[in-house]
């Protein structure tokens, strides 16, 4: 199945030109260095390349090569093909006003019962079905091709696969950027979506150029002064409770350190260190009744099943989802739910 699709990709990318490549809001490392890479990757290949993201590149992923690729302005060129990386639908990037005359969808997150490829209607062929799978899918109205590898650590190493395929060589910027993708997806090989693949693939590109130990300083050890304040007011925050932890970053406490949300990047992950705990929740205010809610999981639960049911997802092990309502309504909902996944 794998080879399939790749084929299919190889001969669209051979057989075009302009290429529009977008993410999803709030990008992150995967999203980021899986979308820059691939550009570089297409612009080795004599296409013209446009990377477009309804939010600017985090400081902290800045020191990515060519990350200034990166575009807020919406392009009014109609493109040959449309590659939106790290999420499976349109609507996940916040982007309007886009012309293609194919998408190509590049993920490894489950799909949602509901999710639609870009915005195109439901009816699609499928081939595969079962989590793990490589996914192509194309509609019969319009054209869509999905290349989803559940079983993959990040987009970063779907993304090397198609180079690959594609031969292209893969330098010390392409590997940069794909190696800073899956190190942080799998939070630097700590998390249970590390794979022997995903080793492999990280050990070719440290051969190719990627360096461990500067990636790691730039992503883990080069944080603001205001970003740890952040941290300290967040954490006397912490609660516990059947098996749950959780914590609660509000829009004083970012007007108090003078930071943004992008200082919240990996905090959900210290409830998660508490021994006994099953599933950790960071809550943050994003507006007047509006809340981002992060998950993480010790692996027992699955907390992308609990995001869905509140219209979000994400993996079995990390899961996010957006609620509307005050700080104790959506905190009610949230953890009942949990403690109804838990018991399970």
């Amino acid at each position: 199945m794998m080879t399939k699709t790749l084929t299919e990709l190889k001969k669209l990318i051979e057989k075009n030109k302009k290429f529009l490549i977008v993410s999803h809001i709030n990008p992150e490392g995967d999203a980021i260095g899986s979308s820059v890479a691939l550009a570089l990757g297409l612009k080795k290949k004599g296409k013209s390349v446009y990377v477009l993201n309804k939010d600017p590149v985090p400081d902290i992923l800045k020191f990515l090569p060519s990350s200034k690729l990166v575009n807020q302005k919406i392009p009014s060129l109609k493109f040959d093909a449309m590659f939106i990386v790290d999420c499976a639908t349109l609507e996940r990037t916040g982007l309007k006003g886009l012309r293609a005359k194919t998408t190509v969808v590049i993920d490894h997150h489950l799909i949602q019962k509901s999710a639609r490829p870009a915005s195109h209607p439901p009816a699609v062929r499928r081939a595969g079905s079962e989590a793990g799978e490589v996914r192509s899918q194309k509609l019969e109205v319009g054209t869509t091709i999905r290349l989803i590898d559940t079983s993959a650590s990040a987009v970063g190493e779907i993304v090397y696969k198609l180079l690959s395929f594609l031969n292209v060589p893969i330098d010390k910027k392409i590997a940069t950027n794909l190696y800073t993708s899956i190190f942080t997806d799998t939070g630097g090989f700590r998390f249970s979506n590390t794979s022997s693949e995903t080793l492999k693939i990280a050990s070719e590109l440290v051969n190719a150029g990627a360096e461990p130990w500067k990636i790691t300083k730039e992503v883990y050890e080069n944080f603001s002064f205001n970003r740890l304040r952040l941290l300290v007011q967040s954490l006397s925050t912490i609660k516990k409770k059947d098996k749950i932890a959780w914590m609660t970053v509000t829009r004083n406490m970012f007007r108090n350190t003078k930071t943004s949300t992008q200082a919240t990047e990996n905090l959900v992950n210290y409830p998660r260190m508490i021994k006994d705990i099953e599933v950790a929740v960071l809550f943050r205010e994003d507006g007047k009744n509006s809340y981002k809610i992060s998950f993480r999981s010790k692996g027992k639960v699955n907390v992308a099943e609990i995001a869905r049911t509140f219209g979000g997802g994400g993996h079995a092990n990390a899961a996010g989802c957006t609620l509307n309502g005050s700080l104790s309504e959506v905190k009610g909902k949230i953890l009942k739910a949990v403690r109804k996944a838990i018991k399970k």
